[in-house]
Parts: structure tokens; sequence; C-alpha cells
């Protein structure tokens, strides 16, 4: 049982993620939106999907789950912020804490 769970919350969020750069590269195909909401809204749909895989699959300490969690949302959220509010230095250090993120949690792959 334990595993469908975890087969139908990957599932669950890797359609969030899809559904966040669909939604993104409707708003760029229309003209509502720019590349770098795009890029903010696949940072957190790598998030999401990154930070359930890592709490649900990838979990030796749990603490070590949590932090790679932790850094992917403050990394989708410096961005989205930085873009959002026109920050450079902001969306700078999304990017920087979100390649930290995902250095984190392929060295975390067993």
């Amino acid at each position: 049982m334990g595993d469908r769970l975890v087969q139908a919350g990957t599932a669950l969020t890797g359609f969030a993620g899809v559904a966040l750069v669909v939604y993104g590269g409707y708003r760029v195909r229309s003209g509502a939106g720019t590349m770098e909401e795009l890029l903010a809204l696949a940072f957190l749909a790598v998030a999401i999907v990154a930070g359930y895989r890592s709490m649900a699959v990838h979990t030796g300490p749990r603490i070590n789950a949590v932090g790679n969690t932790a850094l992917f949302l403050a990394a989708a959220a410096a961005y989205g912020s930085g873009v959002n509010f026109d920050i450079g230095p902001v969306a700078t250090a999304g990017q920087a804490l979100f390649a930290i993120a995902v250095v984190y949690f392929l060295i975390r792959l067993d």
C-alpha cells in the first residue's frame, strides 16, 4: 500500500509541475507573461516534484529531506519574488539556491 501511495503522490506532483509549466507557457504565448515568469514557474514545478520525491522516497535521515525541500522552496520563492518585484539580485540568489538544491538532490540519490 505504501508504494502505491508514493506512486500516486509522484503522479500528482508531476501533474502539478507540468500544469504550472504549461500555464506559464500559455501566458507567454498569449503575451500576458514573460519568459522570466515561465522560468519562475518552472522552478516552482521542480521544487514541488523534487521536494515530494525527497520527502517520500529519498528519506535517509529525515532532516536531510526537509533541508532539501526547504532549499527548493526557498529558491522558487526567491526567484519568483525577484522576477515579480524586478529585483535582479534576489532573482540571482534564487537561481543560485536552485542550483545548490539540485546538486544536493542529485548527491542524495542512491
